[in-house]
């Protein structure tokens, strides 16, 4: 395989990883109710491999934005400096927050406390890391997709559907249940898939 080629498939794997880990996360209808995460919890396997697998996806996240830029460079153009900064930073969060998140209710669990326990004590830290990460990755996205745009290499209805992505990215944490989950991955489709696609029409 090819560079060009490998960097398609490195920028189509942070979609895709995170789509795995957050399908496998089980579903909280309500995050207030500790009653509903502690049967989610329950599915110990799934919560925990869920969120491992979902922040891993954040960390090639930066893989994948650097793979954007180094096809840009071959034709003398770049991302804003700002993009993969901000990218890493938020990655950075979102990976800690899935992470605090995936170990320590099941941790609690296996000492023989109710997850409640960790929901209860930890809910503020958490929810910060994520409010600051959705933040920080979302103005690198933004800067990404708009950076994307002015280079020409987002193009057509393409960046359109990459910039309503980023905005979606952002707004999507703020629904309070697991769906957000999925409106994060769909964002991110919304943005990485029009960018390989634009990389492809580069070969």
């Amino acid at each position: 395989m090819d560079s060009k080629r490998m960097r398609i498939v490195t920028i189509l794997a942070f979609p895709v990883v995170l789509a795995i880990g957050i399908v496998l996360i089980p579903i909280v209808a309500d995050y207030s109710d500790h009653q509903l995460a502690e049967q989610a919890v329950g599915q110990s396997a799934r919560w925990f491999s869920g969120h491992l697998i979902a922040a891993i996806g954040f960390a090639v996240s930066m893989l994948a934005v650097v793979s954007v830029d180094r096809n840009l460079r071959l034709s003398s153009r770049s991302l804003p400096a700002m993009t993969l900064p901000f990218i890493a930073l938020g990655a950075g969060l979102y990976a800690a927050g899935l992470g605090a998140n995936g170990i320590g209710p099941v941790a609690v669990q296996s000492a023989g406390d109710p997850p409640s326990v960790f929901f209860d004590g930890s809910g503020m830290w958490v929810t910060g890391v994520f409010v600051a990460g959705t933040i920080m990755f979302g103005i690198g996205l933004l800067s990404l997709v708009i950076g994307a745009i002015r280079v020409g290499l987002l193009k057509g209805w393409s960046r359109h559907i990459a910039f309503i992505g980023a905005l979606v990215f952002m707004v999507a944490p703020a629904i309070p249940s697991g769906w957000a989950l999925y409106g994060v991955a769909v964002a991110v489709f919304g943005i990485f898939v029009p960018l390989a696609l634009a990389v492809h029409r580069d070969l």
